[in-house]
């Protein structure tokens, strides 16, 4: 059996306009890697799609939209992991690439490193025959505003996590062929320091695939970081119900998770999005049919 499951972001989504254009973009990003899976597509091939249909979408917090640092400047980070091969590659605070998880993609194919960061990172995208492009393209109006609120009441954003919906956008494959994918990707949080990384890169945090499993986390990305999230909910499937394993690994580290979320595949087709926050913006789609989150 084939099956993908793909995420918004966590958070809460207080506003009903932008929840039904968050779940109106994950319902898209699902059918185009299901259509993948459906006419025997790998799933490293069906993540990386579903995950650029949102990276494309100005409503996350990914590519086109992506949240700004203190000091107004763009810092993308995204990883792909293809489970059949433990092949992994990674962006980390990158600004003049529209689509962060395809070059993460290419560099999964054709690099002996896995993960490079800023304008290194870049350098490889021209080698890669594509252009790259001024980061101004990436700011919308509603982040501009976002930034603006945030620099006049910075305690708010702060200590109010769940305030506002988080965005990052995240993907999880099984395919025909048994095996699995994750890919993350993400601007990070809104107003953090210039230079700081979260969960989405780190292997075994925020996003993990093996022969077994398959993750990708959103949420507050220290706590996902101190609680290896992605790599425990394969540790804790061993021993646990495949939704128990994900409850235990939000929940992970003394609570130390906080306020996130998660999406999960095992290679039995077995699939989970579990949620410590209000919200979890995700969409399933297999032979079953779709899901999506509701409330």
């Amino acid at each position: 059996m084939s099956i993908i499951v793909v995420h918004g972001g966590a958070g809460r989504v207080s506003d009903q306009n932008r929840r039904s254009l968050a779940l109106e973009g994950v319902k898209e990003a699902v059918q185009i890697g299901w259509d993948i899976l459906n006419k025997g597509g790998s799933a490293v091939d069906a993540v990386e799609a579903a995950v650029v249909s949102m990276e494309n979408n100005p409503n996350f917090n990914a590519g086109l939209g992506s949240v700004v640092t203190r000091d107004k400047t763009i810092e993308m980070d995204a990883l792909i992991m293809d489970g059949s091969t433990r092949e992994i590659g990674g962006v980390i605070g990158i600004s003049r690439v529209k689509n962060p998880i395809t070059l993460s993609r290419h560099i999964l194919d054709k690099e002996t490193h896995v993960l490079f960061f800023g304008e290194h990172a870049e350098k490889l995208w021209e080698k890669y025959g594509f252009q790259l492009i001024n980061p101004d393209e990436l700011f919308t109006d509603r982040i501009l505003q976002r930034y603006e609120n945030f620099m006049k009441d910075q305690e708010m954003e702060v200590d109010d996590p769940e305030g506002r919906k988080y965005g990052t956008v995240g993907a999880v494959a099984l395919d025909a062929n048994g095996n699995l994918a994750a890919a993350t990707s993400t601007g990070g949080v809104l107003g953090k320091m210039t230079g700081r990384v979260g969960d989405t890169p780190i292997i075994g945090a925020g996003t993990y695939a093996d022969e077994d499993v398959a993750v990708s986390a959103t949420g507050i990305g220290e706590y996902i970081i101190k609680g290896m999230m992605g790599i425990n909910v394969k540790i804790f499937s061993q021993t646990n119900s495949f939704t128990n394993a994900c409850d235990k690994a939000l929940s992970h580290f003394k609570g130390a998770i906080g306020k996130a979320g998660l999406i999960a595949v095992n290679n039995k087709g077995e699939w989970s999005a579990r949620k410590t926050t209000q919200d979890l913006i995700f969409a399933k789609l297999d032979d079953s049919g779709l899901e999506v989150f509701d409330v």
